[in-house]
């Protein structure tokens, strides 16, 4: 298996009135294909290490290479085309667009990507039926709690 992601000597920290070091020295390397599951107490860093691995943020030190390349000399714009494309994301809170449809939700990265709408809603109706909700297709983001 191909090496995927690696972390060199990655830190995060957060300046202000109180200097709050998230992590330091992290090695980490995860290979083509390996599952991962990232777990720890809450505030232990993990969703910082996820904006890490997406391009939403920038360590502190270190460096971190997706695919062999320095993420850190990727151009703003490669980051979010590395983010449309290359990655998926499931926010812990559910993000979803209330005014559109479970498929069109699921269709919406690569219609912003600029994807033709006939070539991507068959593919995101098979992306809601193999996660078990083919029968959401139609279905909205419901405002009730």
């Amino acid at each position: 298996m191909a090496e995927l992601y690696k972390f060199e000597h990655v830190g995060k920290r957060f300046s202000g009135p109180e200097n709050l070091e998230i992590f330091k020295d992290i090695n980490l390397s995860v290979e083509e294909g390996e599952s991962l599951a990232i777990v720890g107490t809450s505030g232990s860093g993990k969703s910082t290490l996820l904006h890490l691995m997406g391009a939403l943020d920038t360590p502190s030190s270190g460096k971190i290479f997706f695919d062999g390349r320095d993420m850190s000399e990727m151009r703003p714009d490669e980051k979010a085309r590395f983010r449309n494309r290359t990655l998926g994301f499931v926010f812990q809170f559910h993000h979803l667009l209330p005014e559109f449809s479970a498929l069109e939700n699921v269709a919406m990265p690569a219609l912003i990507g600029g994807a033709c709408r006939a070539d991507v809603l068959p593919d995101a109706r098979t992306m809601l039926e193999r996660v078990g909700l083919a029968h959401r297709v139609e279905s909205k983001v419901s405002t009730d709690r």
